[in-house]
């Protein structure tokens, strides 16, 4: 037994196994002491979320608010540690980055205080409960911006969803979210399109179910957002609003930022409120400081006009010379020129796409004024609408295009100078997304309008039929449309067939001859076809040989791909041509009948009424001669039907004589019966 005392465990030898060429030092000293469970691998590197909530000690409602201005999202690891399926786990480092957030000590600070708050409530005195509720401190999230984007394209890359949750909750109605958020995003929206304005106008733009898609490009970097229509929205409860208005905390000064960054840029300023019943343009004019250089004129500068340009004195000079009311005067004079000139003056400096320079637009008050508004101003054109504040009104001389969304024109603009274009909405839309000024006669008021189309265009998608015309109509090319081109084809083969019929008469051995020529001919040519196609398609499998078997295998997942985005461009375009051919079938048929009902009118002794045609109106209750559907003898339309029925069997029988149908049988019946 050795130096071993009786009854006391024996200790676990450190000693490494003999068949080990290492001894326990050495083992010691590279592999280091065991670690315990929990200290490393997937449980020290991925915690829970209730281990993380003991570590910052908050509340959840608080963690998650936490973590979504910082930026924090659960991480899943590839494997799941032990014990631990199911669960919602985060970095290590992230709880990290947490613990050392200042907001940590607000949301602590917070609790506190509103504990002062139910206290004072318990007790029943609710002046001092309201007082204090009143005086809550609010935290800041602007570090939060700066620490999350340090560069400006950063958070302009980052924009989209913001820009969407905005626009959402301005078209949302009072009631569960309080007003002022509602006024807050409202008054975002409206510097964000008059930013957009200044940066060069929105780019693309695409009407759906959903709502109004925007694209445009700030600084090389591509935004797009989605705004709702605007008819009331519908507060789901299964929404939980309190994680969208958290989100929307964050949202709200990062586009406040932006939008100061871009104004900033082109010498104007934020904020500045959107006055009721004003355009963009004015507000754009206000906050490119042109407005406040025309109140201060006086003080800041003395202006000598030669030849309508302005030059300004330095303020040295002017307090040096008396004021002049006559030099105020001609400023005043320049200044309003120059704005009439250029729809945004001053410091700022515009770029923007020139599609619409000239034009002076004036949007109806059933048309969407804020999209059009924006769209028209960023692609340098004049807006005008009815109601306060517009510039212009509906009877201005200036007028190029009357934007009008109904099924016919309003009789006051009969009066209206006749030097304008009476177009849909959906031109303004069309013209801006292709970039070019497209023809007005396809969007005149009433008339069916051309497919909207969406311009985010996929590369070798289907192309749909009226953008390879508006294609053809910016190169300068003739539109042929090719389903009408097909049935030209066959109608002339047709033609070409009956004529050398004619021409061949009643030679049936040249005809036959012939005929065997060009059916040589034909397969001569099917044979070359058939000899090329083998041999490229040898070519194609000698080259696939010399791949490896990875090479392979992608490139099989490419033809695949280009393989199944070829049928689906093959089936609609042979949906489109099959829909095509039966609206052409039908117009025939339609064509015909209406042809035919004319002819029995004309018969009958009836009115001729086409239909749809606006210049021949006949009153439903005269409509033939002895009231509604009466003849001289007063019989109804029915009764007329039964006795024209009667009429022609009877012409029938005469010629035939002998009964035919009900009638016929009924006499073999009796017949049946007298001789039996």
């Amino acid at each position: 037994m050795g130096n071993r005392v009786k009854d006391r465990v024996k200790k676990k030898s450190i000693k490494v196994a003999k068949s080990s060429n290492m001894g326990s030092a050495r083992k010691l000293s590279r592999m280091g002491k065991k670690q315990k469970t929990g200290n490393a691998g997937l449980n020290a590197t991925f915690l829970s979320r209730s281990a993380v909530l003991k570590r910052l000690q908050i509340t959840l409602k608080d963690f998650r608010r936490l973590c979504i201005l910082k930026g924090i999202y659960p991480r899943q690891p590839s494997k799941a540690p032990s014990g631990k399926k199911g669960q919602t786990f985060y970095h290590i480092k992230d709880v990290t980055f947490l613990s050392h957030e200042p907001l940590l000590d607000k949301f602590r600070e917070f609790k506190g205080y509103m504990k002062k708050v139910r206290k004072a409530s318990g007790r029943g005195d609710i002046e001092e409960a309201k007082r204090l509720n009143e005086n809550t401190e609010k935290y800041s999230v602007s570090h939060l911006v700066r620490e999350r984007y340090p560069r400006f394209v950063d958070a302009l890359s980052d924009l989209d969803d913001c820009l969407s949750l905005v626009h959402l909750f301005a078209a949302l109605p009072a009631g569960k979210i309080p007003t002022s958020i509602i006024q807050k995003c409202t008054h975002l929206v409206n510097g964000w399109s008059a930013a957009v304005c200044l940066s060069g106008g929105v780019s693309k733009t695409f009407v759906s179910v959903k709502g109004i898609y925007y694209e445009t490009t700030i600084q090389g970097v591509t935004i797009r957002w989605l705004q709702p229509h605007s008819y009331t929205q519908k507060m789901d409860d299964d929404v939980d609003l309190r994680v969208m208005v958290t989100f929307l905390d964050f949202y709200n000064v990062m586009l406040d930022f932006v939008i100061f960054k871009l104004f900033q840029e082109k010498g104007g300023r934020w904020p500045i409120e959107r006055k009721e019943g004003e355009g963009l343009e004015s507000m754009i004019r206000e906050k490119s400081g042109v407005a406040d250089l025309i109140e201060d004129k006086k003080a800041t500068a003395k202006v000598t006009v030669k030849k309508g340009k302005s030059r300004v004195i330095p303020d040295s000079i002017v307090g040096d010379v008396e004021e002049d009311e006559d030099i105020t005067e001609e400023l005043a004079m320049a200044m309003e020129e120059e704005i009439e000139d250029a729809p945004i003056a001053g410091d700022v400096e515009v770029q923007r796409s020139d599609l619409f320079r000239g034009l002076t637009i004036f949007v109806g008050r059933e048309c969407p004024l804020p999209m059009l508004e924006m769209l028209a101003l960023g692609k340098g054109a004049r807006v005008g609408w009815e109601g306060k504040g517009s510039p212009i009104g509906p009877d201005d001389d200036t007028i190029t295009h009357y934007i009008c969304d109904r099924p016919k024109l309003e009789a006051k603009t009969s009066a209206y100078p006749k030097n304008r274009e009476y177009v849909q909405p959906q031109w303004l839309l069309d013209s801006s997304n292709f970039n070019f000024l497209l023809p007005v006669s396809k969007y005149a008021v009433g008339a069916p309008l051309p497919p909207h189309l969406s311009p985010w265009e996929e590369e070798g998608g289907y192309v749909p039929k009226y953008r390879k015309e508006i294609e053809c109509m910016k190169k300068g090319e003739e539109w042929v449309d090719s389903d009408d081109e097909i049935d030209s084809d066959s109608e002339e083969e047709e033609e070409e067939e009956r004529k050398n019929l004619v021409a061949a008469g009643g030679d049936d051995s040249d005809s036959v001859e012939s005929e065997d020529d060009d059916e040589e001919q034909e397969a001569k040519e099917k044979k070359e076809k058939a000899t090329k196609k083998s041999q490229a398609e040898s070519e194609h499998d000698l080259a696939k040989i010399m791949m490896s078997k990875k090479a392979q295998r992608l490139y099989g997942r490419m033809q695949h791909g280009i393989n199944s985005k070829a049928a689906a461009v093959d089936l609609l375009e042979s949906k489109r041509k099959a829909l095509a051919s039966q609206k052409r079938k039908i117009e025939i048929v339609y064509s015909d009948e209406e042809e035919e009902k004319l002819k029995r009118k004309t018969a009958h002794g009836q009115p001729t009424v086409r239909h749809g045609d606006p210049k021949t109106k006949v009153n439903k209750r005269n409509e033939c001669i002895g009231g509604k559907g009466k003849d001289d003898k007063g019989n109804s339309a029915s009764k007329q039907k039964v006795i024209r029925k009667k009429q022609e069997r009877k012409k029938i029988e005469k010629e035939f004589n002998k009964p035919i149908g009900m009638v016929a049988n009924k006499k073999q019946k009796k017949k049946r019966k007298g001789g039996e």
